[in-house]
């Protein structure tokens, strides 16, 4: 018996031809409308709401605001390009508030690499003063206050926030989730109504369980630290969260009952260590000094 091959109606040939030009007519479509929507900062920023493109200096030259408009992702100034140099120059950038907003101040996007932000500036009033997604972001002499969390390292790796302070933050003065190998040093995170430095996938001051889908935060580095007078502790490592190093810090008169915490049993492979001028304050278990 001889069998034939069915061969697909004209009809059905031309339906199909059909819904596969309309997808890729509405993917272009989409695309061009996401480019369109992206406003390209220029060397000189003025206003909020534009994303950097291209390697090279920026400098902002006025104090930014919300109200002059955000990007896509609810932000002011979107990195999206790798080795950018952002000055901002002392000028301020304040968001809607930390109880509205649903933006960063700065949002170093995933895509980025080598990202320098230079500052002396105050950024608040976000739901992030500064977020880190990329990689080798240093962040140089910021004011990160009045948001609910001053800084969010978010999958960031080789991140350096230095020289700088977290404060009157509603959750965490710094906080870092799924990144490994950043540093925050030369840091006052103080007076936040949440932790100082939490280390672990919570968003809400929470901690003692891991988060589905979350990846560890590994290998950084938190020194030169002071984390005082905040609503809960000072620093927390979360369960799950390994191979961290906490040394010449002072950690105390926190309003938790511990100023120092770790959830791993044994500290992990956590390391506090004791310079011989470190504080630890109150802690939570004898593997901290």
């Amino acid at each position: 018996m001889n069998h034939h091959r069915l061969e697909p109606r004209p009809s059905l040939r031309i339906a199909a031809a059909l819904a596969i030009a309309l997808l890729l007519f509405h993917g272009a479509a989409r695309a061009e409308a996401d480019k369109a929507s992206t406003t390209a900062c220029s060397t000189s920023i003025a206003a909020c709401g534009c994303t950097i493109t291209k390697a090279g200096t920026y400098t902002v030259t006025a104090d930014l605001s919300s109200t002059q408009g955000l990007t896509a992702a609810g932000d002011c100034i979107d990195i999206k390009a790798s080795n950018v140099i952002l000055n901002t120059y002392g000028f301020s950038i304040t968001g809607p508030g930390s109880g509205t907003s649903t933006g960063a101040g700065i949002d170093v996007l995933k895509s980025s690499s080598g990202t320098f932000i230079e500052a002396a500036s105050t950024l608040s009033g976000w739901k992030y003063g500064l977020e880190v997604q990329g990689k080798n972001t240093i962040s140089d002499n910021t004011d990160f206050k009045d948001n609910v969390v001053g800084v969010f390292l978010d999958g960031a790796t080789g991140a350096n926030i230095a020289d700088s302070g977290a404060s009157d933050n509603t959750v965490y003065g710094v906080w870092i989730r799924g990144g490994k190998g950043n540093q925050v040093d030369t840091f006052d995170s103080d007076n936040n109504t949440g932790t100082g430095v939490y280390i672990g996938c919570h968003d809400d001051d929470t901690r003692g369980s891991t988060c589905k889908g979350v990846k560890p935060s590994s290998g950084n580095r938190i020194y030169y630290l002071e984390a005082d007078h905040n609503g809960d502790a000072g620093v927390v490592i979360d369960i799950g969260n390994e191979g961290n190093v906490i040394t010449d810090v002072d950690i105390e008169d926190n309003l938790d009952a511990d100023d120092s915490i770790d959830e791993n049993p044994n500290c992990g492979t956590d390391q506090w260590i004791n310079d011989g001028f470190s504080d630890f304050g109150v802690v939570s278990q004898s593997c901290i000094p």
